[in-house]
């Protein structure tokens, strides 16, 4: 009866409660409709979701004796698949409702908001870095400037490719921060 919750999870009817979790997590990340866009990852996502939700409570230990109880005495089979249909749509209703929740449910919560502050203050902070990177270039070449030496090639060199890497610093801060606000 429910050996086809197992096939949606690809998995052996003899699966324990951990191999049916990580079937289950690495088939909703497949099919999740926010991550696929085919037409039929909500239909999958939602058989994804009631396999894994009917399959976890047959396993637990209360619902595994009762099963094995009613499996074991016919005269209780009208009683087994009521409780079959039962979990089924519970776990439907379930995973219909896990399917609905976007990711603007998540932009709203408090988790989202605080890596985008930490993203933020990590972009400002790459800018400081990137900014103190080049004016020491500068100052490291005006004091080679004004020394008695002067200015050797070697010099030169190191200051181009530090003034390089504080530009790196700074534009791709400056562009995550701009892709971060746009997606606002």
């Amino acid at each position: 009866m429910y050996s086809n919750y197992y096939q949606i999870l690809q998995l052996p009817e003899t699966a324990k409660i951990q191999e049916i979790k990580s079937a289950y997590r690495r088939l909703a990340k497949k099919f999740h409709p926010d991550l696929n866009k085919s037409p039929d990852a909500h239909n999958n996502f939602i058989l994804v979701n009631e396999a894994y939700e009917f399959l976890i409570r047959l396993n637990s230990a209360p619902t595994r004796m009762v099963h094995n109880r009613q499996h074991q005495k016919q005269s209780r089979e009208q009683i087994y698949k009521k409780w079959v249909e039962h979990e089924r749509e519970k776990a439907r209703a379930r995973a219909a409702n896990e399917a609905k929740r976007k990711f603007e449910q998540f932009r709203k919560s408090p988790i989202y908001k605080t890596t985008q502050i930490i993203y933020n203050f990590y972009d400002l902070f790459s800018i400081s870095v990137g900014l103190l990177i080049i004016v020491a270039s500068i100052i490291g070449l005006f004091g080679d400037y004004h020394s008695k030496e002067g200015i050797r090639i070697n010099h030169v060199v190191a200051a181009v490719f530090l003034t390089f890497l504080g530009s790196m610093f700074i534009l791709f801060s400056v562009s995550s921060l701009k892709y971060r606000k746009n997606k606002k």
